[in-house]
């Protein structure tokens, strides 16, 4: 490897010198007026992009919003700056056009604000990402796959996300905004808010279930065995992006669980009012429409059908009959035949959950033997042991009995770690990462 390649790009260092700042990211009015082009561009104003000088300067002039008169010379250094990164310039057609820079520069700002929510196509690349992954069977291919095919797609995952909690922040903001208003407005803010949050909620659901496939990624990678270093640093990589995907869309769930039940709280605590509000206006009408008739009865205004307080009930004629003139006939005592087939199966069930707790103490005196031999075990892999050896019934009850024994025992210490684990063989169980320790 040549000594040019092994010299880091020093990021920081190179945006600090001169203006490269600057020109990357131009002031206010110079940035409307690209993106002012831009919309040009797309709507088809501009034939195949191409614009000329009048073009900017109807731009700029367009966002000068001062009473002085429009100084041209003012802005040709600002367009002069612009040729670095966002416009070039064709000497023979005497035209502009944009670079590269400034589309990307123009279409993130504009996906960003415009925050399209498409699950569906993040499923799509997730399932072209694994396809593709399984595909490879030598390291260069593999080195490729890490370092453009998947990087290429982060930023579309880090979009869906960064829509997902701009959402919860305007509804939030909107209710702050909004607080001073009262009645029917603040209600119907609330229920929007609320509306909003449970979109929000709904589209994390189907957002992760876009990014199950990064599971299959992750174990597929896993069994990618190589010793080159650069790939396993980008295997390392992924492995943290995809868990930072995760954590975000946790804390996105929290967020809502936190935010949701207070919203149907404070309204709960506006209704209440109203709904007092609407029974005083009820009462009020019922004494001001009632009438007080002579028989000393209330009638109620037209529109309410009068109440019937008390009933006048038929009578009826009961004839006793002497049960000792007319008994009754006996009745045949059924005979009860035992089904053994019955009686076998009750048998075996017991059995079986005799064995089956019998089983459960063993692997407890086994977890706590070890436990008393290394001071330390991985409650995790015993549990997916229990399963491949025994069922997933053992195992829970197994798990649950150590956990409960050991909850109150202050030499016992349970750390938790939120990263999910999984088995092959038990491919549907999925199970925090646990180890309990003995002080």
């Amino acid at each position: 490897m040549s000594q040019q390649n092994n010299v880091r790009f020093n990021f920081t260092k190179v945006i600090y010198s001169e203006n490269t700042y600057e020109l990357l990211f131009p002031s206010r009015e110079t940035g409307l007026a690209i993106i002012a082009l831009y919309e040009k561009i797309e709507d088809g104003t501009f034939e195949d992009g191409f614009f000329v000088e009048k073009d900017l300067h109807d731009a700029f002039e367009k966002l000068n919003q001062t009473k002085e008169r429009y100084a041209k010379a003012k802005y040709d250094g600002g367009i002069a700056k612009l040729q670095e990164y966002f416009l070039d310039y064709n000497q023979q057609t005497q035209k502009y056009f944009f670079k590269d820079y400034a589309y990307k520069f123009c279409k993130h700002a504009k996906e960003t604000l415009l925050g399209a929510f498409n699950p569906t196509r993040i499923a799509l690349i997730c399932s072209d990402l694994t396809e593709s992954l399984l595909a490879i069977n030598d390291d260069e291919k593999l080195r490729f796959w890490l370092k453009d095919k998947f990087k290429k797609y982060e930023p579309d995952f880090r979009e869906q996300i960064d829509f997902l909690e701009r959402q919860i922040i305007y509804s939030v903001d909107q209710l702050k905004k909004d607080s001073k208003l009262t009645g029917s407005e603040i209600t119907a803010i609330l229920m929007a808010v609320n509306d909003n949050l449970e979109n929000a909620q709904k589209h994390a659901k189907e957002l992760r279930s876009a990014y199950s496939e990064t599971r299959t990624i992750q174990t597929t990678l896993e069994q990618k065995n190589t010793d080159d270093i650069e790939i396993n640093d980008l295997i390392s990589d992924v492995y943290a992006f995809i868990k930072y995907i995760n954590q975000r869309l946790s804390s996105i769930d929290k967020k809502l669980d936190r935010i949701q039940p207070k919203i149907r709280q404070l309204f709960s605590a506006l209704n209440k009012p109203q709904f007092s509000s609407k029974i005083e206006k009820f009462i009020l009408y019922l004494l001001d429409h009632s009438k007080l008739q002579s028989d000393k009865t209330v009638k109620l205004p037209a529109m309410l059908p009068q109440l019937q307080i008390y009933q006048q009930v038929p009578n009826f004629v009961v004839i006793d009959k002497d049960r000792q003139l007319f008994p009754a006939k006996a009745k045949p005592r059924p005979a009860y035949i035992q089904n053994e087939a019955v009686i076998q199966s009750g048998t075996r069930r017991v059995l079986e959950k005799i064995t089956e707790q019998d089983t459960v103490g063993k692997w407890e005196e086994l977890i706590l033997s070890e436990l008393d031999l290394r001071r330390s075990v991985d409650l995790t892999s015993k549990f997916f042991q229990i399963i491949r050896e025994q069922n997933s019934q053992v195992a829970v009850s197994v798990l649950f009995n150590i956990i409960k024994l050991t909850a109150n025992d202050k030499c016992f210490v349970l750390e938790t770690d939120h990263e999910i684990q999984y088995d092959e063989f038990a491919k549907n169980i999925a199970l925090w990462k646990m180890n309990l320790k003995k002080t």
